[in-house]
């Protein structure tokens, strides 16, 4: 058994470093892959589904006319009716499981407690976790095509001859998963959809995340970015309001040119021409 396990762990290993090997030189005709003449595609997702996100987030992207992933805690929820009026305008309403559980690390002790750390997790305990929180999300948005949000950007269940990967878990329950951040675009031509590469863009100005999204538009990839709040009062994670209205602003100025959408459409749109 531990013999199979460690064998799981070093195929997917192995799949992920040729993916991402892959990822960074995205090939010269990915940029073909996009609806309506598109030269690449952008996912803006925000997770733990914070006040600030329906405070501000959501007027902001509406206004706009862009539409983003949100990856809802569900432990953590503050107003059920609020995420069920934002699934109506067309945001996705992601799974961020029910106890944001993590692998535990150096500093993780202030906030996470002992029974979530993912270290002591079986697969059946975190895909029990992940479906009861997917049977939730439907309750708000009558069942849509789901993604996940991985937790603290965490790949592995379990710990030491016992540690396995997500991955098939994930592939059972979502149209995809995003997961580690990587810093490179999302080959649409050879996507890990059980864990897409991403960006943060907490801390960032809006000039360092336009220079991230040009480059994806030149290779034609697809970049998702992972932020938390806005502001400095709404989490210790966060952008800057003056420059998530500018990066909002910019999208939607270069909306002919760039697919902003939220990561189950772009997820399913790749699948399906995967399959055409």
């Amino acid at each position: 058994m531990k013999y199979f396990l460690n064998l799981q762990v070093f195929i997917f290993s192995a799949a992920v470093i040729f993916a991402e090997s892959r990822t960074g030189e995205l090939n010269s005709s990915s940029s073909d892959i996009w609806p309506k003449g598109k030269t690449c595609a952008v996912s803006l997702s925000y997770d733990d589904g914070l006040p600030v996100h329906y405070d501000i987030v959501v007027p902001t992207l509406n206004k706009h006319g862009i539409r983003a992933t949100f990856y809802l805690s569900i432990r953590h929820l503050e107003s059920f009716e609020k995420w069920k009026e934002i699934s109506k305008t067309g945001h996705e309403l992601g799974n961020h499981s029910l106890f944001h559980p993590c692998r535990g690390s150096e500093g993780y002790e202030t906030w996470l407690a002992e029974y979530y750390d993912l270290r002591q997790y079986t697969p059946g305990r975190f895909k029990d976790e992940l479906y009861v929180a997917n049977q939730f999300i439907d309750l708000l948005d009558g069942g849509k095509p789901r993604t996940y949000g991985n937790n603290c950007t965490n790949l592995t269940i379990g710990s030491g001859d016992e540690e396995v990967p997500m991955d098939p878990i994930l592939e059972e329950l979502f149209v995809a998963a995003r997961g580690a951040i990587t810093n490179r675009p999302v080959d649409p031509l050879a996507p890990a959809f059980t864990r897409l590469g991403h960006f943060s863009g907490d801390g960032k100005t809006f000039e360092q995340i336009r220079e991230e999204i040009e480059e994806a538009r030149s290779t034609g990839g697809w970049i998702i970015y992972m932020f938390h709040g806005i502001g400095s009062d709404s989490h210790n994670l966060y952008i800057e309001e003056k420059e998530h209205q500018k990066l909002i602003e910019w999208l939607h100025q270069e909306r002919k040119s760039i697919w902003t959408a939220p990561v189950v459409d772009v997820a399913s749109y790749i699948k399906k021409k995967e399959l055409n």
